[in-house]
């Protein structure tokens, strides 16, 4: 689909569950952002944690690009993820028209086509991705229910949610939500992220005590910045968040 606000083709990848055509039920939502590289194994993993870990059954949209090479996803990526005011993004990032494509173009796209939950809409990011629902969670704190932001930039993060959390701080409409944030045990040598800072950070949402928000944290011990920390940020996300896991 063409996203207006942006200005770019995105390729939607949706995943539903095995009794969809069967049932008349409408069914959470897991918005991916990197589709190109997690929608593969969301798709072949969630059926497990539906069976094994009583995680619902769910359909899955990924937010993909329509690119020719891995270099030009990084760029992509970085330019929807990220704004010109935090550090080291490119001037022309646009965080900012990316959230408005999803609030109103791609999420609309999905509820008029497909049997979902709008009350039951997660999103899932890692890295540069995880920055961006944290982004997300600051600034359109009702669009989803659940957060799963994995090693999310933090050494931006931390910065970013002390000056930009109003809406979370005033939110008139106080609907649970479930935000799950990770990092690896190992990360303090990345550039994106750090365990201190993810420290930090989960220090400033407790303090803040926003209304109606449950926060979980895991730290994986062994777990350097990468495939390993995406993987379990995706699987104990939603173990975790629905309350079938609590």
């Amino acid at each position: 689909m063409i996203a207006r606000l942006v200005g770019r083709e995105y390729q939607l990848a949706v995943w539903l569950p095995e009794n969809y055509a069967s049932s008349q039920k409408r069914y959470p939502v897991i918005y991916l952002l990197d589709g190109d590289i997690f929608f593969g194994f969301a798709a072949n993993l969630t059926p497990f944690l539906n069976m094994f870990d009583k995680v619902p059954e769910s359909i899955i949209v990924g937010i993909n690009y329509d690119m020719t090479s891995y270099k030009e996803f990084f760029q992509l990526r970085e330019l929807d993820f990220k704004i010109p005011e935090v550090q080291d993004a490119p001037p022309n990032s646009h965080a900012d028209l990316f959230l408005a494509a999803l609030k109103q173009e791609i999420i609309p796209f999905i509820d008029t086509n497909y049997r979902v939950d709008p009350s039951e809409r997660i999103i899932y990011g890692y890295s540069s991705s995880g920055f961006f629902v944290l982004y997300t969670l600051c600034h359109e704190p009702n669009l989803f229910r659940r957060y799963l932001a994995g090693s999310g930039d933090l050494d931006l993060s931390v910065p970013y949610m002390i000056t930009h959390d109003q809406k979370l701080v005033s939110r008139e409409k106080i609907n649970p939500i479930d935000i799950y944030l990770s990092v690896g045990g190992l990360e303090d040598g990345s550039s994106q992220s750090s365990v201190s800072s993810f420290k930090e950070l989960v220090n400033v949402i407790k303090a803040k005590n926003y209304p109606g928000i449950q926060l979980i944290t895991e730290i994986y011990k062994s777990e350097k910045h990468g495939v390993g920390g995406a993987v379990l940020t995706y699987i104990n996300g939603l173990r975790k968040c629905f309350p079938t896991m609590k």
